[in-house]
């Protein structure tokens, strides 16, 4: 019997035919799943970071950044983008056409998020094999890096931010009481509509997500600094001040006493014409106390007294008090605009130096209250913004001795290894010198008489002395005042009427400390947009290093929710003054506060993959 060697040839070639596309399949769905892989990681990575990045947000709000940022690199680009995200656990058509399993992320602690996902890959030739789907598992884990950083908080307390406050006598409104600022991160917090309020919780919010649970994280310390046109760097401070106002601070503000507030550094003698654009010390520039003179009795019309814009007495305002005129100020918060005295405009919060106590920034941010007259000047904050974070301002703030790992103490050297200097700065308004109606020097306007007396029962508590009306004395008609209140008589040394302003950190308007040719208050705002921005250029290449932009990283935010409050020139201004666009932020309505605040704080939280 013969054989047929074709034939057999053939079955053997048959035979053979099985393993040989197995093992094309093999290689060839195992290049396919190593691209899988590749990709899977490159997602996981790139939702790890942006877990750990916002690790102290709300788990819900966190999880939802971890599924977006997984989805959207893990897609192939021709699918439609999933939105919302597919939940953990919930299997999805992705990359390569894997079923694909993104699971919950978990925190491995304060600072460490873990993220993992399963995907099962369809197999092509494989299949002849038995080998129907290869799986393929990955994960990432990224902590949080504690680098550091010199964090000063530049925050607007003006009288504008008290938003929806209808009845300043009565703080406990729902609009005008103060809500507990969250000490924890994802600690739910819903502020009053009331702009302070928003800025007190949105601010704790920042702080919140630095610091995590802890009160205190190697190599960060925070300053708080509010400001209206001037700073409060707090009464203790007496030896910054001029020989003059040290040796009469005393007499000056008697029988209250020096808050702690100071003048921008120009336009006085001895004072150089860029004091208020450049971190000088006091050493260097001694400052001008902030003192706001009486105007009692310095305004006549036919030999009868007409009110001035600060008419106050020296007495205090207590059950003892007899007469009128008493000093109110320390009863601004609930007196408004009406309060008198000489630290009118005031801020009522002195500024923080950096401190590395959580717990501390908060009370400070907790105790933050608007202030009232004056107007708002941010290049003041601005400037004292820089002193926090100026390592020449060392010797002055005398912080105590260096930090670990650290040679010299705060404020640290421009470029120290692995330390950042950040300042985030806030405002609602437009820069402008304020001038109150209801007394010369400037407009008088309120030509009705106000016997309304605050703070009253309504507040919670009595008057701490008899009643102080709002307005004791109306302002002549413009008939009887005469144009540009010609029939006015001004007593000898009185502010100069015409086009005058409130005492500011920059004096009053028409002292001319802002330049002989800033005579109105539209030129005033358009200087000190001029000298603001001449500080944050000098910020930013703060250690004198040719080519460097980034010695300070400048966040600026405008809350802007009527529309109407900040114009073009100071939206510009604000964008300008920040490093970058993206650190930019303008807010137009009262719920994006916080969110604009979180997001800042997640970009300062600097990360690295550590697996």
């Amino acid at each position: 019997m013969r054989w047929n060697r074709r034939g057999n040839i053939a079955i053997i070639t048959a035979l053979m035919a099985i393993p040989m596309v197995g093992m094309v399949g093999i290689a060839t769905d195992g290049t396919r799943a190593w691209l899988l892989r590749s990709r899977l990681l490159t997602a996981l990575d790139a939702a790890a970071l942006a877990g750990a990045r916002n690790i102290n947000l709300p788990p819900a709000q966190r999880d939802n950044e971890v599924r977006s940022m997984f989805w959207t690199n893990y897609r192939p680009l021709g699918l439609p983008a999933l939105s919302p995200p597919p939940g953990a656990g919930q299997p999805t058509i992705g990359y390569l056409d894997a079923v694909t399993t993104l699971d919950e992320p978990a925190v491995v602690d304060a600072n460490t998020l873990r993220v993992s996902a399963t995907a099962r890959l369809p197999t092509t030739f494989s299949r002849v094999l038995g080998i129907d789907e290869l799986t393929v598992r990955g994960s990432a884990v990224v902590r949080r890096a504690d680098l550091g950083m010199e964090v000063a908080l530049v925050l607007d307390v003006t009288g504008s931010m008290d938003t929806n406050c209808t009845t300043p006598s009565n703080r406990t409104t729902a609009d005008c009481g103060v809500t507990p600022v969250p000490r924890a991160p994802g600690q739910t917090v819903t502020a009053r509509n009331n702009n302070m309020d928003l800025l007190r919780v949105a601010a704790a919010d920042l702080v919140n997500i630095l610091y995590g649970d802890r009160d205190t994280v190697t190599g960060l310390w925070v300053s708080v600094v509010p400001y209206t046109t001037a700073v409060n760097v707090g009464p203790s401070r007496t030896s910054w001040l001029t020989a003059e106002a040290q040796a009469n601070l005393g007499a000056m503000y008697q029988p209250t006493t020096w808050r702690g507030c100071v003048e921008s550094r120009v336009g006085l003698a001895g004072q150089p014409a860029n004091g208020d654009q450049r971190d000088y010390t006091p050493a260097e520039v001694p400052f001008q106390p902030f003192y706001f003179r009486s105007t009692l009795g310095l305004y006549r019309l036919n030999g009868v007294v007409v009110p001035g814009d600060n008419d106050w007495d020296r007495k205090l305002w207590n059950a003892s008090t007899t007469g009128g005129n008493a000093i109110t100020e320390d009863w601004q918060y609930w007196r408004g605009n009406n309060n008198v005295g000489p630290n009118l405009g005031c801020p009522q919060t002195p500024m923080l130096p950096l401190t590395a106590s959580k717990t501390t920034v908060l009370d400070t941010i907790q105790s933050l209250r608007p202030t009232f007259r004056s107007g708002t000047a941010a290049s003041a904050g601005l400037q004292m913004g820089w002193a926090a974070l100026s390592p020449r301002w060392r010797s002055t703030w005398n912080l105590g001795p260096p930090p670990s790992g650290q040679s010299t103490s705060l404020p640290l050297d421009y470029n120290t290894r692995f330390i950042r200097k950040v300042l985030v700065m806030m405002t609602d308004g437009q820069n402008s010198l304020h001038d109150g109606a209801t007394g010369y020097p400037g407009a008088c306007a309120s030509t009705s008489v106000s016997t309304a007396s605050t703070p009253g029962s309504g507040a919670g508590f009595p008057p701490p002395g008899p009643a102080m009306p709002h307005q004791p004395i109306a302002c002549p008609s413009s008939a009887a005042a005469g144009t540009n209140a010609a029939n006015i008589v001004a007593a000898p040394g009185a502010p100069v009427i015409l086009n005058n302003t409130d005492y500011t950190g920059y004096g009053r308007l028409q002292e001319r400390r802002l330049g002989a040719g800033v005579t109105t208050i539209a030129q005033a705002a358009t200087e000190i947009n001029n000298r603001m921005e001449a500080l944050c250029t000098a910020m930013k290449s703060a250690s004198g290093v040719p080519g460097a932009t980034e010695d300070i990283i400048i966040y600026s935010v405008v809350l802007d929710t009527s529309g109407t409050a900040v114009n073009t020139a100071t939206r510009q201004l604000y964008e300008r003054c920040a490093t970058s666009p993206q650190n930019f932020f303008l807010v137009t309505r009262p719920d994006q506060l916080r969110p604009a605040f979180q997001q800042i704080g997640t970009q300062l939280a600097n990360l690295r993959i550590v697996q």
